[in-house]
This record gives structure tokens, C-alpha cells and sequence, in this order.
């Protein structure tokens, strides 16, 4: 027996049946959440005029997905030494990774 899947696409806002070349996907954002619909292109044009006023009188802002995380401004050299005195001086650090701000802080304080 043949088997035979077929793809229906529906508007996301009436619920209208669409033809695949009809799909309109549209992303908007607000409050910084993404969303994302499947529209006709009557209803895209719809959505379109309805966000008119608002885009008109609105800054463009352009973002990125990816945070990174703030590069350490200590040298190796100076973070073993850190690690070295932490540890000499009965203060729990990892021997990698990130030496946190109160120890690098104490460090400073006894060396100054």
C-alpha cells in the first residue's frame, strides 16, 4: 500500500487554508520577546498597515544573540600568582576558570 503525506498550511489568523506559495512567515518583537506567525499576504498587509504609525515614528535597533562574557584584564603571570597567594593563604580558588572579584580584590589590598 502507498502511503502519501500531504502539508496543509493554515493562517495563523482566521484559519484560512493557504497554498504553500501563499505562506507569509512574519517576525515581530515586543518587549524583547520574538514571535513569529504564518500569514496570507492579505493578512500580512493587514498586520503591515496596522504597525504603520508606530514604525514611522520608531529608532531601529539593531541586536545580537550572542552575549560575551567580559575577557579578563589580568595577565596569566598575575593570575597564577593571585591563585598562588589565595591558596597560601587559606582562600579557596579553582587552579582554572575565573578568580572572583573578592579574592583579586584582596590580593590588590596586600600588595599595595
Amino acid at each position: 500500500m502507498a502511503r502519501k503525506e500531504i502539508t496543509q498550511y493554515f493562517d495563523d489568523i482566521d484559519n484560512a487554508p493557504l497554498a504553500a506559495e501563499d505562506v507569509n512567515v512574519v517576525e515581530f518583537a515586543v518587549d524583547g520577546v520574538t514571535y513569529s506567525m504564518d500569514v496570507s499576504t492579505a493578512n500580512r498587509e493587514k498586520f503591515e498597515e496596522a504597525l504603520a504609525p508606530y514604525i514611522a515614528v520608531a529608532r531601529r535597533v539593531q541586536r545580537t544573540n550572542t552575549r560575551r562574557a567580559p575577557q579578563s584584564t589580568n595577565s596569566p603571570e598575575r593570575n597564577r600568582a593571585i591563585r598562588e597567594w589565595a591558596q597560601a593563604n587559606g582562600l579557596q580558588v579553582s587552579d582554572r576558570g575565573r578568580i572572583p572579584q573578592d579574592i583579586v580584590d584582596k590580593y590588590d589590598a596586600a600588595h599595595s
